[in-house]
């Protein structure tokens, strides 16, 4: 039911619900997280968990510039293409070629997922045992618990961007005829 959903929600107010439920909510996991990692770091511990603290941040880190990427540059591209849409634009009578790179945002787009895939990778393998001889401190499981909502939620959105974002840019690019 929901596949039917995204699929017939039009570009403008898809990218705008992906703002608020998907990249607003990455964001706030990312600073939860950085601010858990940082509360860690105060922390005197051993060596295992010092590392694991240092991985998480830099993983969030990284999140962290995929959602300003979006939220900065990816959503006023839409944007523009959605008002090029409704002013009637065509693209094909741009002289001299279009100023907004149509095909290299797809590229961008495509490339951010292969990153985000290999961080998706990289938080899996990242994961403090969950059973273990060991018992960490309260601290270390809210991370750990916060860094597998940081997964889940990116995984979600890279599935969302994947199977519907992109094929909803690539059709309102040759709505306005736009060159690839």
């Amino acid at each position: 039911m929901l596949r039917a959903h995204y699929k017939n929600i039009a570009l403008q107010p898809f990218t705008e619900q992906l703002d608020v439920t998907c990249y607003d909510v990455v964001k706030n996991l990312c600073e939860m997280t950085r601010k858990q990692a940082e509360k860690l770091n105060h922390l005197e511990s051993h060596n295992q968990t010092s590392q694991y603290v240092l991985l998480c941040s830099k993983l969030t880190e990284e999140v962290s510039n995929f959602i300003k990427y979006r939220k900065e540059q990816l959503i006023p591209y839409i944007q523009k293409l959605y008002d090029k849409h409704e002013t009637g634009h065509d693209c094909s009578n741009c002289k001299g070629g279009c100023n907004l790179q149509h095909s290299v945002w797809l590229l961008q787009i495509r490339e951010s997922h292969g990153e985000i895939k290999d961080t998706l990778y990289r938080l899996q393998m990242a994961m403090l045992p969950l059973y273990s001889e060991t018992i960490y401190p309260d601290e270390y499981r809210i991370l750990r618990n916060q860094m597998a909502l940081l997964e889940n939620n990116l995984t979600e959105l890279l599935f969302l961007e994947e199977n519907y974002l992109l094929p909803k840019i690539t059709e309102a690019q040759k709505n306005i005829n736009a060159r690839s």
